[in-house]
């Protein structure tokens, strides 16, 4: 997954410097600039929509809290994410995913959350908000 998201990042990134450390709010706010609207992923299960947030938290190091909101609702419910490992090689490995405390999913009634607006708060106390549309980011 990081490596089809760097690549992304290099094809669609600004002409600016882009950083090489991905641990930092400024990684990860360049990371999230380039997923934008296609952080989350909605696949329908039936009667409930399955609201992916796993490229957000693949590239969770850098920071401090990520809320979401559904439909029209201000981002303002926190979703628990893991610490960043930065004593490993990889620092964004999920260790903990799906366990207790640690999802990396929302479940909500089929087709009540047509958006969801994301806010991101980096380390650095800079803030970021995305939305990403049930109807253009429907999976399979």
């Amino acid at each position: 997954m990081k490596r089809f998201a760097f690549a992304l990042c290099l094809a669609a990134g600004p002409a600016v410097a882009q950083p090489t450390d991905f641990t930092t709010p400024e990684g990860a706010a360049f990371i999230h600039q380039s997923l934008g609207p296609t952080m989350l992923s909605f696949q329908n299960q039936g009667e409930i929509d399955r609201i992916y947030f796993s490229n957000l938290l693949a590239w969770r190091c850098g920071t401090a809290s990520i809320m979401y909101g559904l439909n029209d609702e201000p981002p303002t419910t926190l979703f628990p994410a893991e610490p960043c490992y930065r004593e490993f090689r990889e620092p964004n490995v999920l260790q903990h995913i799906g366990e207790p405390g640690f999802p990396f999913f929302l479940d909500v009634p089929k087709e009540s959350a047509q958006k969801v607006t994301i806010r991101v708060i980096y380390e650095d106390g800079k803030m970021a908000e995305f939305v990403s549309e049930r109807a253009k980011n429907l999976i399979p």
